[in-house]
């Protein structure tokens, strides 16, 4: 579990159930987010996405090269997902953001916006509001339709395919990648959260305090 406190740990568990995190919430990664449309983690509301990728070739199982998560973008104009300015030392040092529309097809991509770090800014014309996959990755590693690459990830990041995500390829380029990666994504025009998450969140915490003070008795 990857939840560092029982705050951010509520925000997730309100996301797993389909509702909205408070505004200015944060979501963090609990376990691995997935590489798929399949297996993307719903995250609805919360505008700072936190987890971790690791690319350890010691030891079993401990190949992590992408989180993909399902959000819901209200404002296409607006919207903007940051991983920062690369002033944060502890952040992984060379990210790469993917967007992809609600049936995994290629929208947009960013690598290196600020420095090493990346920076997706609206969508392209005809997109509008509605659900889409986030992914980011390890520099170095790019998704595919499961044979073709689906952009130009080291060139002009344009779309090259038409057809829908069905896999990764490649090997991370970041210094040190052996060990584990914290990224933050910070997001800007997804919805506000409603009411229901709100009572949800706070039934959620009010049941979580009165476990807490029984195992302490």
């Amino acid at each position: 579990m990857k939840f560092r406190n029982l705050g951010y740990s509520l925000v997730g568990m309100v996301s797993l159930f389909g509702l909205s995190a408070p505004a200015g919430a944060t979501f963090i990664e609990a376990g691995d987010a997935g590489d798929s449309t399949a297996t993307a983690v719903n995250v609805y509301g919360a505008n700072r996405i936190e987890g971790v990728l690791n690319a350890n070739p010691f030891g079993p199982d401990d190949f992590d090269l992408v989180d993909l998560f399902r959000i819901k973008i209200g404002s296409p104009s607006k919207f903007m997902a940051s991983t920062g300015d690369g002033s944060n030392a502890f952040l992984l040092a060379d990210p790469v953001l993917y967007l992809f529309d609600s049936t995994g097809m290629a929208v947009v991509m960013n690598d290196d916006a600020d420095g090493s770090q990346s920076m997706l800014m609206g969508l392209p014309m005809g997109y509008g509001s509605g659900f889409y996959f986030l992914g980011i990755s390890f520099a170095g590693v790019e998704p595919t339709d499961g044979t073709d690459p689906l952009f130009d990830v080291f060139g002009s990041g344009a779309v090259l395919s038409a057809n829908a995500l069905g896999g990764w390829q490649g090997d991370p380029l970041t210094p040190n990648f052996d060990i584990p990666g914290w990224y933050a994504i910070d997001l800007v025009g997804v919805p506000e959260p409603g009411s229901l998450a709100l009572l949800a969140l706070g039934l959620l915490g009010a049941a979580a305090t009165r476990r807490k003070r029984t195992a302490t008795v």
